[in-house]
């Protein structure tokens, strides 16, 4: 079966090699998929796959996939290199629309991987639409599809890459397919079948297919579609009617003339009204599909399941007014879009099949098979003369997709472990080859004769119509002439007395605009004096201008000249002052001989002239100005001591929280330092205890706590299973999530953890739980050894705090977790 499977990966060819056992060999070409290298040597004692399925994997992933690694402590031989292949597909770099599309996508592990905690052997990096293929450590592929899905992909992403342009090819007049392949339990049915009765986001493509055809008939206003749909099953090469379970052998026939496969007898075709009605259709025919269960899946397809949707769109006018004003023949547009559910290929060994569900699997498999010689005829250029179309039902019937004018859309489904390489790898093969086939697209667009035939007949009636009511309209005309007549002259007759009135107002126009120009001329003579008069007044008022501005010169002139006898007068009075103060200096020093003299002097009166000067009006203004400045600027500073108050109790407000905050982690701290010196002492005295046999019974389970710790000291071997020491730690009660869980907070533990940990060697990576209320801490070390000491430390330092050495896989599912919470924070 292994060797059968094989051929069906490769097309059909003969036997591989010896040299790549159970790698196919392809075809080459720039561009392309090339031939797979073999794995290069290990050291003696190492092999290519991991020693059991729960081997050891990174802690984190790269890109969008996962990938498998081998154990701690295996290293590869001097000098060798993994062994890489990159095969490159045509991608999305081809700008030909009739290309093969081929996307690919990876399903979640299933219930029997996670419990044997099977290693994952696809990596997938979405954004560049590659995939990597892993054997082992040392040999991996690398492959490039039109869209590549990881495991937790949504359908409506799945639809939009893979069947939307289709739809809307089919829409457009041309014939589509979207296909499904690969191995049995890969979620093929899933990806297309899916009706999501309980969940709407699990609608396969299917039903989203026909939900795009009835979404754009009803934004269309100028067309009329009609929807039909056939559902077919191809079991044990017999084509059989889904929906009419009497039909069970239906011959497949070729028009010569269009190239169109034709079903003899015809199966049953249903009109579709709306998807509620497709939806009941699908459920009736799945009643009547092949299912059976074996190792793989428990309710496997075991025939190929079509779906034929037929879309027919007509522009004819819908009513009879635009029928008549068309000129142009109405066109028929007709796309077929064929949805295939292949069944899974299989091995028996894997499925452990028998009876009639090997029998089963052997068609299933021959009908694939036949399906890979087609494609490899239509890439390699030296099989295209014959393409083995007739040698299974399957390939004729999508012979059109492949080769032909549809345009055909591939989804290759496989499963992430490295348990299922070989089907893996032949799956993948499968789509690189078909991903190279180029179809010629052709448009189904013809005159609608139908529409047209009923065009012409809704002209005709219209134009008999109004031929007949012309006929009775004549004798009406007849009639109604002399009337016409009458009225004609009686129109006559008043146009010509109006023709008489409208003269006598013509004439009496004429003498009012004669009128009308006597008092214009009178009017201007008028304004012509006035504005004469107008002119010497302001002559004059001029005059007295001028006069008062020379007046008003004059008097800024001798106001100047006052000003200046007004500082010569305080220049006087200040030598005055000055004068006299001399003099008073020196009457000082004479008192005693001329006191007679100087009070004399003293009694005579000093005249000060002062002359007081106006204030001027626009010093008067400045200074005003100047007051409602100052009054401005007070109030601004009110507001802003106002403000400044605000803030200072706003402040005091803060730091009171600020104080009451570190209270009670300081708190928080106090007690757990007092738990963590009563355990080391609970501790010291088991270990003494343990050291001098006492065994009582007050002590016991002191005793207990220090043997523990003794062995964990002395590195003893008969810990229990589960701790065994592994470079993944988990602590708990490190710190109280309800005090703290800030970000900055969080950076913090994790630079102070590290920093503790590095005496004992090296620390990969930290991660802190906010949300559990055990204050949980995840630390990964640089191996076991380095974990062991540094959790002995920080037991022996703090106490009541509690560990456990994780698995690779609990590692991995903490780590996704914590990254989950921080994205939805």
């Amino acid at each position: 079966m292994s060797e059968f499977l094989s051929k069906l990966a490769d097309g059909g060819k003969g036997p591989k090699k010896p040299s790549a056992p159970g790698a196919p060999k392809m075809p080459t070409r720039p561009g392309s998929a090339g031939p797979s290298k073999p794995s290069m040597p290990t050291k003696p004692g190492s092999s290519a796959r991991p020693a059991s399925p729960g081997a050891a994997r990174p802690a984190t992933p790269t890109g969008s996939g996962r990938s498998s690694m081998a154990p701690a402590g295996r290293k590869l031989a001097e000098g060798v290199k993994p062994r890489q292949s990159i095969h490159e597909g045509s991608g999305s770099s081809s700008g030909n629309p009739g290309r093969v599309r081929v996307a690919l996508r990876v399903r979640p592990m299933n219930k029997e991987e996670t419990e044997t905690q099977a290693a994952y052997g696809v990596e997938t990096e979405q954004e560049t639409s590659k995939i990597t293929l892993k054997r082992n450590q040392w040999d991996e592929d690398h492959f490039t599809f039109d869209a590549v899905f990881a495991e937790h992909a949504s359908q409506q992403r799945v639809y939009e890459a893979v069947a939307e342009p289709i739809v809307e090819s089919v829409l457009k007049g041309f014939n589509g397919t979207v296909m499904a392949y690969g191995q049995t339990g890969t979620g093929k049915t899933h990806t297309l079948g899916n009706l999501g009765l309980n969940d709407v986001s699990s609608q396969g493509i299917m039903l989203r297919s026909v939900a795009a055809i009835f979404d754009a008939a009803a934004n269309d206003e100028e067309g009329t579609y009609t929807v039909t749909a056939s559902y077919l099953q191809l079991y044990m090469e017999t084509v059989q009617d889904l929906w009419d379970p009497k039909n069970q052998d239906i011959n497949i026939q070729e028009d010569r003339a269009t190239g169109e496969v034709l079903l003899e007898p015809k199966p049953m075709t249903h009109k579709l009204k709306d998807l509620q009605h497709f939806v009941g259709l699908m459920q009736e025919g799945e009643k009547h599909r092949t299912v059976a269960n074996h190792k793989l899946n428990a309710h496997s397809s075991r025939s190929h399941a079509v779906l034929m949707v037929t879309v027919q769109r007509s522009d004819a006018p819908k009513d009879a007014v635009r029928a008549t004003s068309s000129l142009s023949a109405p066109t028929l547009q007709r796309g077929k879009l064929l949805l295939v559910d292949l069944a899974g290929s299989e091995r028996q060994k894997s499925t452990g099949a028998s009876g009639q569900v090997l029998e089963e699997s052997k068609f299933i498999n021959l009908s694939l098979t036949s399906l890979g010689k087609c494609i490899n005829c239509l890439v390699d250029p030296s099989q295209a003369s014959h393409v083995p179309y007739r040698e299974s039902k399957l390939t004729r019937l999508v012979k059109d997709s492949f080769g032909g004018t549809a345009r055909t859309s591939l989804v290759v489904t496989v499963g992430p472990a490295v348990t299922y390489y070989n089907e893996t790898s032949n799956t993948i093969k499968f789509g690189q080859r078909a991903i190279k086939i180029e179809n010629s697209l052709r448009k189904r667009e013809l005159i609608d004769y139908k529409g047209l035939c009923k065009q012409q007949q809704q002209q005709v009636d219209l134009l008999t119509a109004a031929l007949e009511n012309s006929e009775l309209d004549k004798e009406e005309a007849q009639q109604n002439s002399a009337a016409l007549q009458a009225m004609l002259d009686k129109e006559s007759e008043i146009e010509r007395k109006a023709a008489e009135e409208m003269e006598k107002l013509r004439k009496q126009i004429e003498e009012k605009q004669k009128e009308m120009e006597m008092e214009k001329h009178k009017h201007d003579l008028e304004m012509s004096s006035t504005k004469a008069g107008m002119a010497g007044q302001m002559e004059a008022l001029q005059k007295q201008i001028e006069e008062q501005l020379e007046v008003a010169a004059q008097d800024r002139e001798n106001l100047q000249e006052y000003e200046k006898k007004a500082m010569e007068a305080q220049e006087q009075a200040k030598e005055a002052e000055e004068r006299a103060q001399n003099l008073q200096e020196k009457t000082s020093s004479l008192e005693d001989q001329k006191k007679s003299e100087a009070e004399k002097k003293s009694a005579e009166p000093v005249t000060v002239i002062k002359y007081v000067k106006e204030k001027d009006p626009q010093a008067v203004l400045r200074e005003k100005k100047l007051e409602n400045v100052l009054m401005i600027l007070q109030r601004e500073l009110i507001d802003l001591k106002g403000k400044i108050d605000d803030m200072e109790a706003k402040h005091k407000e803060e730091l009171t929280t600020c104080h009451q905050s570190w209270q009670n982690r300081l708190i928080y701290e106090l007690k757990t330092k007092d738990k963590q010196i009563e355990h080391l002492q609970k501790t010291v005295e088991g270990c003494k205890a343990a050291l001098s046999n006492q065994q009582n019974v007050q002590t016991d389970k002191n005793t207990k706590l220090g043997r523990t710790f003794l062995d964990k000291v002395l590195g003893r071997k008969n810990m229990p299973a589960e701790s065994q020491p592994t470079k993944w730690v988990r602590l708990s009660g490190m710190f109280n999530p309800v005090a703290e869980s800030s970000p900055k907070w969080v950076e913090e533990v994790k630079a102070d953890v590290c920093s503790s940990c590095s005496i004992f060697g090296s620390v990969e990576d930290v991660k802190v739980d906010t949300q559990n209320s055990k204050g949980l801490i995840y630390i990964q070390f640089g191996n076991q050894k380095t974990a062991h000491r540094a959790v002995i430390a920080i037991k022996g330092h703090l106490g009541d705090i509690q560990y456990e050495f994780l698995p690779e896989t609990q590692w991995a599912e903490c780590v996704q977790k914590l990254t989950l919470q921080r994205v939805q924070k």
